[in-house]
C-alpha cells in the first residue's frame, strides 16, 4: 500500500484540477464554435447535385450558414447549414421594415423618435439611425433608417407607430412570417437584439426575401446604399445615412459584377450576418449568410464572404 505525504496529495489535487480546467475550456470552445442553440454545424459548403450551375468556392468561408440563389433561374447554388435555427441579429429589421411598408401607412406620414427610445437602446448597445429625438421624420425616412444604418431607434419608432407597442408589432411580424410559410422562424423583438426564442433559418429568410423583393419600395430600399432626407428642423441640410455594408470600403464592385444592396447584422450570439443582392455576369443573385466570426470592430467577414462567394460564380 502506497502512502503519500500531505504535500504530494496537494500536488495531485492541483494537477487534477488543472486537467479539469483545460478540458472545460476546450469544451466551452467547442460549444462556441460548433454549436448554436444546441445545433451542430457542418463545416462544408456544397452545391446541390441537381444544380445546373456549379459553383466552387475557393478558400475558407467564415460564415456558419450559407444559402445562394440565382434569382433568374430560381436555382439554389450553394448551401451550408441552411436549415439550422440561428440567431439572425439585425436581419430581423428586414421583416420590421416589410411589416411597416405593408401596414397601410403612407410614406409621407410623419413621426418623431422619442428620447426615451434612444436612451433605452443606448443602454442595450443597439445601433442607431443618427436621427435626433423630437425631429419630424417621414415613414420613408424611418424605413431607410431601419435598413441602411440599421437603426434600432427607427425600428422601435415604426413598431410603436404601427401597433402602439413593440410587443403588438412583433405579433404582426410573427403573423406575417406564418403567412409566408416561415415555419422555422420566431421573433421576440423588432430590432434583432439577442433574446431567447428569437431565431430563423437561411431557408426561411430566403422564402421571406423571395416574397419581400416583389414589393417595389422594399426592393428599392434594399438596393440603396446612401440616402439623404429633406431638410429638417434639427438638421437644416437633412440627414445623410448610408448602408452598414460600406463600413470597410465604399466600393462594392466585384471582379465579375457588383453587390447592389443588402442588410448586415451583428450580435455576439448571431455573429456577423448578411443578406445581399448582386449582379454577376448579367444575372441577379441573392445570398444569405449568418454566424461569421468577428465583431463590430473587426473586418466585415460577412461582406468578405459575400465577395468570395459571388466571385466564385
Amino acid at each position: 500500500m502506497l502512502n503519500f505525504s500531505r504535500g504530494e496529495e496537494n500536488e495531485k489535487t492541483i494537477g487534477l484540477l488543472t486537467i479539469l480546467v483545460i478540458v472545460g475550456v476546450g469544451f466551452i470552445y467547442f460549444l462556441k464554435n460548433d454549436l448554436v442553440n444546441g445545433v451542430t454545424f457542418s463545416s462544408s459548403i456544397e452545391t446541390p447535385k441537381m444544380a445546373k450551375e456549379q459553383v466552387k468556392v475557393n478558400g475558407k468561408i467564415k460564415s456558419q450558414t450559407v444559402l445562394l440563389k440565382n434569382l433568374e433561374t430560381d436555382e439554389i447554388l450553394l448551401e451550408k447549414n441552411s436549415d439550422k435555427k440561428v440567431a439572425i441579429a439585425s436581419l430581423t429589421k428586414l421583416m420590421t421594415v416589410y411589416v411597416l411598408l405593408n401596414s397601410g401607412k403612407e410614406l409621407n406620414e410623419t413621426v418623431t423618435i422619442s428620447q426615451k427610445t434612444l436612451d433605452e437602446l443606448v443602454k442595450e448597445g443597439a445601433s442607431l439611425s443618427g436621427f435626433l429625438a423630437g425631429d419630424t421624420l417621414t415613414i420613408k425616412d424611418i424605413a431607410y433608417g431601419i435598413v441602411l444604418p440599421s437603426g434600432g431607434d427607427a425600428s422601435i419608432t415604426a413598431a410603436n407607430y404601427v401597433s402602439g407597442s413593440e410587443d403588438k408589432f412583433v405579433d404582426l411580424m410573427n403573423q406575417t412570417a406564418k403567412k409566408m410559410g416561415m415555419t422555422q422562424t420566431h421573433f421576440k423583438n423588432a430590432t434583432g437584439l439577442d433574446e431567447r426564442n428569437h431565431y430563423s433559418t437561411a431557408e426561411d429568410l430566403m422564402s421571406f426575401m423571395d416574397m419581400a423583393l416583389k414589393d417595389a419600395t422594399f426592393s428599392e430600399i434594399l438596393t440603396t446604399t446612401r440616402y439623404q432626407t429633406e431638410e429638417k428642423a434639427y438638421a437644416p441640410e437633412g440627414y445623410y445615412i448610408e448602408s452598414t455594408m460600406l463600413k470597410d470600403t465604399p466600393d462594392l464592385s466585384l471582379q465579375n459584377g457588383k453587390i447592389i444592396g443588402g442588410k448586415t447584422g451583428y450580435t455576439e450570439k448571431a455573429g456577423q450576418c448578411l443578406i445581399s443582392l448582386a449582379e454577376v455576369n448579367g444575372s441577379r443573385y441573392l445570398l444569405i449568410t449568418t454566424g461569421a466570426d468577428g465583431g463590430p470592430m473587426t473586418e466585415q467577414f460577412n461582406v468578405s464572404d459575400a465577395r468570395q462567394i459571388y466571385q466564385s460564380i
